[in-house]
């Protein structure tokens, strides 16, 4: 839908964390009223409505994604199909309804249970304050007998995760300083890093507000059966200890990080 300059400007005024949602919400209130295109008196209305506590036409979640499937060229890893599981099984369990009964009031933004997954470690979806951050990993490593000792991998690290070893043409990785993004696997032009694991990197109890805190990264990484077993784990968590609406960080702080498990099968 077509939007104008002044509804524009008037929707960047949204903080960050909710602004993919205010636009969603202001093209359905357009929508609604057989608008061609989205004026300022939609984003306006929005807003009131929002203030006087309006309940939120809501699934009572928001699955978020980075610019990957655009064809990025950063992605370390494809998170489309795990975000259609994730999707169809955050539905399943009627958040929406579940805190509705928790909050005893309206639905607000504030309120959804948010996963949100960056392609790569640059995270520009944010995930390190969702509920769940889900990011592209791609763990390298070396093989010996195929390095030419060229060392364009030590110049495509941003990190500067690789480094050369005196008497030796076959540079190192330090694990410590690796993000996992995968670039020094394209660089190579020998084919001597190569891609010893790829999977997911995990991040729990992301939020914003009052208290405002970074997802911790549980340590490794996961494939896709494990990341959603993981997420399975949190959703129990949250509906068994959930008093009154409040966010997965909230809960965790209380109960303690170490209830999340992992299957490692």
């Amino acid at each position: 839908m077509i939007w104008t300059r002044e509804a524009e400007e008037a929707v960047m005024k949204a903080p960050f964390f909710v602004r993919r949602r205010v636009r969603m919400e202001v093209e359905k209130e357009a929508a609604r009223q057989g608008a061609q295109r989205v004026l300022l008196k939609h984003v306006l209305e929005c807003k009131k409505k929002a203030l006087t506590g309006k309940p939120l036409d809501s699934k009572g979640y928001q699955i978020e994604n980075c610019f990957g499937p655009n064809g990025c060229t950063n992605r370390a890893n494809d998170s489309e199909k795990l975000a259609g599981e994730l999707d169809r099984l955050l539905l399943n369990r009627d958040i929406a309804g579940f805190l509705k009964e928790r909050t005893k009031d309206a639905l607000k933004i504030h309120h959804e249970f948010r996963i949100c997954f960056s392609d790569c470690p640059n995270g520009c979806s944010r995930p390190q304050i969702s509920d769940i951050g889900i990011i592209g990993a791609v763990r390298p490593r070396i093989v010996d007998s195929c390095c030419t000792g060229c060392s364009t991998c030590l110049s495509s690290c941003a990190e500067g995760a690789i480094h050369a070893v005196t008497g030796s043409a076959v540079p190192a990785i330090d694990a410590g300083r690796c993000v996992m993004c995968g670039k020094c696997i394209e660089a190579c032009p020998s084919g001597a890093i190569q891609e010893a694991q790829k999977g997911w990197r995990v991040l729990l109890g992301g939020k914003l507000g009052r208290h405002p805190q970074l997802g911790k990264e549980m340590e490794g990484i996961y494939s896709q059966d494990q990341t959603r077993g993981i997420i399975e784990n949190c959703l129990d968590i949250y509906f068994a200890n959930n008093i009154r609406g409040e966010r997965l960080g909230a809960i965790l702080n209380r109960i303690g990080y170490e209830q999340i498990k992992c299957s490692r099968r």
